[in-house]
């Protein structure tokens, strides 16, 4: 089986996955392994299985749970008038940074994963119906992090076991 080629293509299934599952939440899906479309299994194992991915980013989600609220209202906020973006990559590098210097043994690379994903899920939560749009912008700041991005493909990418959920202890 192909797991989707890129980093990007990583990122995107794997937001698209917490998004269907927040928006969902009864939603059962029984097999969630990803298949490319484009190129026929060559009968390989393949270790990207996005639900056990987004599951275990929802954990470390939970684990940052307390203080979110009154930045999700302000993303919910500007999502509407349509400045999501900055106002999501400002809210999540203060609250990790703050994270991070409340606990000098947490990563901010972690927090900041933490923080993307626990973002997305309360704003699936309290507005629905502006969730897709704020998952475009939680996509583009993994993408679009050098630091998130070699700290996730230096623990071996979203696919490796042994990589960054794991090494997130989760």
């Amino acid at each position: 089986m192909k797991m989707p080629g890129t980093f990007e293509e990583q990122t995107k299934c794997i937001v698209d996955t917490l998004l269907s599952d927040f928006l969902n939440p009864t939603l059962q899906v029984s097999n969630r392994t990803v298949r490319s479309e484009d190129e026929p299994d060559s009968g390989e194992p393949c270790s990207f299985d996005v639900a056990i991915i987004a599951g275990r980013l929802r954990m470390l989600g939970d684990q940052f749970n307390g203080e979110l609220e009154a930045s999700v209202r302000s993303v919910i906020a500007e999502t509407t008038q349509k400045k999501a973006e900055a106002v999501l990559k400002d809210t999540v590098k203060s609250l990790s940074t703050t994270w991070c210097a409340q606990d000098s043994s947490l990563a901010y690379e972690r927090a900041f994963l933490a923080v993307s994903v626990k973002l997305l899920e309360c704003v699936a939560h309290m507005a629905p119906e502006i969730a897709t749009w704020v998952a475009i912008p939680v996509i583009n700041m993994i993408n679009g992090s050098s630091a998130i991005r070699q700290f996730i493909q230096g623990q071996g990418g979203w696919v490796s076991m042994s990589g960054p959920l794991a090494f997130l202890g989760i």
